[in-house]
């Protein structure tokens, strides 16, 4: 039985540009399973936060072990730095203010480097290792867990590197939806989107009944 589930991803997990984030697909498929739900999905999210934010929830001994861990893979291009003011996201080519919003406008010149010399095999090559990385960390604390991509079809995720199929081979698939083939942009072509691009209720609705069908092939629920 699940009682009780934690996501973890961006905005598309988050729920922008919906009226009202009790529509975004954690609190859709929570509803669906009579569970509660706790939604860690921020806007201009990094796997590197994702990944961060997800273990510090789980080895913190004060919080209770969700029975069902759900990770929303973001953008492979997005990194996590972090300086004496906090922790900030960017990417190539991103052109918002997220990252300086708290007045530490010298992290611009970071993200001019990156964008001049970023290298897009090495962060598809990394993304592969957080995917390893984490579903073992999971596997190894007995939690059951559902991955799955915002994006497959984006930009660094066709980069090649040598030795990928090393990679990939140590992904275990069956906890992860539509890898390498398809995530929530993919199933969500063609819906109504806000003017930001994100999908709104209606998809929200269809990712939450893609994870509900999975965990039930999985016979995790009856």
């Amino acid at each position: 039985m699940i009682k009780n589930i934690l996501a973890v991803g961006d905005s598309f997990t988050y729920g922008e540009e919906l009226k009202d984030r009790n529509l975004a697909w954690p609190s859709l498929l929570a509803n669906q399973l009579q569970a509660s739900v706790t939604n860690l999905g921020q806007p201009a999210s990094s796997n590197d936060k994702i990944l961060r934010k997800t273990i510090e929830v789980l080895i913190n001994p004060m919080n209770t072990i969700p029975d069902l861990v759900i990770i929303a893979w973001a953008d492979t291009g997005r990194s996590e730095w972090a300086d004496e003011v906090g922790t900030y996201d960017v990417w190539p080519g991103y052109g918002g203010k997220l990252f300086i919003r708290d007045g530490a406008t010298w992290r611009e010149d970071l993200l001019v480097y990156i964008n001049k010399y970023h290298n897009s095999a090495w962060f598809h090559r990394k993304f592969l290792q957080q995917v390893i990385l984490l579903q073992n960390f999971l596997q190894n604390k007995n939690i059951k867990y559902v991955m799955l991509n915002t994006s497959q079809n984006e930009y660094y995720k066709r980069a090649f590197f040598d030795g990928k199929s090393w990679y990939t081979d140590q992904i275990d698939q069956t906890y992860f939806l539509g890898f390498e083939k398809e995530g929530m942009a993919e199933w969500n072509y063609k819906l109504p989107q806000g003017p930001n691009g994100h999908f709104l209720e209606e998809g929200h609705q269809r990712v939450a009944e893609k994870i509900n069908e999975h965990i039930r092939n999985l016979g995790w629920i009856s």
